[in-house]
């Protein structure tokens, strides 16, 4: 029996902590604000109103940072929220007043998370597409859908409805969590409507009798279960979220649980392993517009039915590793704006009709192929100009000349932010000068490039937003193209070029100042890769940001540039499985370790 030897009970805050709480958060970026004196005692007594609750304090000094008029301030002090009867305070005034203040349209998104169980980690991108489903975001013109998503999340994120966030380097939300106190509210907002089912042999009798009011749920299915009948009466669900629900019962009853699902908008069947082929009845489900098969890793194919679902709007088959092919007639999805296909080992290529699908914001991977009108040749990527985020291009040893690559039209993707190419070792300069991409691309990887001379667009203007490179397996090259002159590249990675043996001037180009804006470099696995050298005539700015190098798998480099130990901003220097640098630079005895000796952290590894 294991037991604690200590517990600490969290206590409620002070009242001068609670204040001080309030004051941060309600004053934030208010210097010397003028109203912050005629408003800090309102402030305060709005404090005391939360009784030392953090979280009651935090979402209504949010509320309050965007409410100027002593008026305002008031309304929430007064208001009629702090008076409700016990059972209602326990949902907590203060998420209340939050509640009441949000727009209609953005209530009904946050009330929609009780669908969700408690603790869940939600995906925003995910939830937002959700949201579409349910018709939840109206685009006025001039906003999509997807930005309107993005505006209610961060509207419910200011105010504390969300909290402890996952981002990315940019500062962008990638996922998050719900207070438990938050999930308490929401579910009371939505107490008819959302449920998390958990089916056991001792539920299925009431849950019959409850199911036909439920508009979205989460199902969690026990191994006991005996059978599934009692789903069929939720006739008017719209959202059924059942990822990693099925055991071979439920599986055996889903071709009748979709033909009874008429409503359905949005239908989440991830992670389940059991699904080796997806009944022809989804193809009856009409309204729906979100469907999630990712990780179903037994998934083999899916029917042609599934391209009757006119109203789809997001398709999620990533890491459906036995899928291999997509329905032919993919192409009558006109409403499709997400086909998120990463890790999908989809060989035979994709239907000739995607490339009609105009419609399309996310397309993960891209496989050209040469077989013929039934799979989708590089040229059919013409219409798709509305893609955003990330696209992987691949086989493009498939393109065999430059006028076929030019018909993609990569110059007009102006949304396109993060690019794979990838040529499979026999990739030509002419083939990819015509794949030249918009400049306003921030992620570039070229793996398996095949020609021993770099497409002209590779330097200057042609990648002025470009923020991260990496040349991958690029085994024909015996040189480096002249990237010093891309403006703002940030991060460098170059990956297996086995036919690099000397990097010198051609790497830097022609700049008066040198990858302005580099802070981490990484060469790794250049094995015939011998001198590294930096000579300058005449004085340039070299590398001035650069912050971390790191060697690895270069087994025959000599040397680092005492261009770069000496006259950047290296903070840290990373060698691994690189002999002669480690015998060279080894702090004891390496004849030039006093070269590295002002560099802060330095790390030397055989691994």
């Amino acid at each position: 029996m294991m037991r604690t030897t200590y517990k600490h009970p969290l206590g409620e805050l002070s009242l001068e902590q609670s204040r001080a709480l309030f004051h941060q958060i309600a004053f934030y970026e208010r210097s010397s604000w003028e109203k912050e004196e005629e408003l800090k005692e309102i402030g305060e007594k709005i404090a005391d109103k939360c009784k030392g609750l953090p979280l009651a304090i935090k979402t209504l000094g949010n509320l309050l940072r965007i409410k100027n008029s002593e008026e305002e301030w008031k309304n929430v002090l007064n208001s009629e929220v702090w008076q409700l009867d016990e059972f209602e305070r326990d949902i907590s005034p203060a998420l209340l007043l939050s509640y009441y203040d949000l727009p209609p349209a953005i209530q009904r998104c946050f009330s929609f998370c009780a669908v969700f169980p408690k603790d869940s980690v939600i995906e925003r991108d995910e939830l937002i597409k959700l949201w579409m489903a349910q018709s939840y975001l109206k685009s006025d013109g001039r906003k999509e859908m997807e930005m309107v998503g993005r505006t209610y999340f961060e509207y419910l994120a200011a105010r504390s409805f969300f909290q402890d966030f996952e981002k990315y380097d940019d500062g962008n939300i990638i996922r998050c969590k719900m207070h438990d106190i938050v999930h308490d509210f929401a579910q009371f907002l939505t107490q008819n409507e959302c449920f998390i089912v958990e089916v056991d042999n001792q539920q299925m009798e009431s849950i019959d009798l409850s199911f036909k009011k439920i508009r979205h749920t989460t199902l969690v299915v026990r191994e006991s279960t005996p059978n599934f009948t009692s789903t069929y009466n939720m006739k008017n669900l719209h959202t059924l979220l059942a990822k990693e629900a099925f055991n071979s019962r439920v599986f055996k009853a889903l071709p009748n649980l979709l033909r009874h699902l008429t409503c359905l908008k949005a239908l989440d069947l991830s992670s389940n392993q059991l699904i080796e082929e997806l009944p022809r009845e989804v193809g009856k489900l009409i309204h729906l517009r979100y469907l999630n098969l990712s990780l179903c890793l037994s998934l083999r194919e899916l029917p042609e039915t599934i391209c009757d679902l006119y109203n789809l709007q997001t398709l999620n088959i990533q890491v459906c590793e036995s899928l291999q092919k997509l329905p032919q007639a993919m192409g009558k999805l006109i409403n499709l704006r997400h086909l998120e296909n990463g890790f999908v080992d989809t060989r035979e290529g994709l239907p000739k009709g995607i490339g009609r699908l105009s419609s399309l914001r996310t397309l993960d991977v891209f496989i050209v192929s040469s077989h013929g009108n039934d799979e989708c040749q590089i040229g059919d990527l013409r219409n798709l100009n509305n893609l955003r985020g990330h696209l992987s291009i691949q086989q493009l040893d498939k393109v065999k000349d430059a006028g076929e690559a030019e018909k993609a039209e990569l110059k007009n993707k102006v949304h396109l932010q993060d690019l794979t190419m990838k040529f499979g070792t026999e990739g030509t300069k002419g083939v990819a000068e015509a794949l030249q991409p918009h400049p306003n691309l921030k992620f570039l990887c070229i793996c398996e490039y095949g020609d021993r001379e770099w497409p002209n667009w590779m330097m200057g203007s042609s990648l002025a937003q470009l923020k991260t490179l990496n040349l991958d397996f690029c085994l024909r090259c015996p040189c480096l193209p002249p990237l010093g002159q891309l403006p703002v590249l940030e991060n460098l990675w170059i990956r297996n070029m086995y036919g690099v043996k000397y990097i010198g001037s051609e790497f830097l180009g022609s700049s008066s100042t040198v990858f302005p804006k580099l802070k981490e470099l990484t060469i790794l696995g250049l094995l015939e890769l011998k001198q590294w050298e930096i000579k300058e005539k005449e004085e340039r700015s070299i590398m001035p940001c650069l912050n971390h190098l790191s060697t690895r798998g270069c087994p025959k480099l000599e040397g680092l540039p005492d261009h770069v130990l000496q006259r950047t901003t290296l903070q840290t220097l990373n060698i691994r499985s690189s002999p002669i640098l480690k015998r060279r630079y080894r702090k004891d005895i390496g004849e030039d370790r006093h070269k590295i000796s002002h560099i802060p952290e330095f790390e030397f590894s055989s691994d």
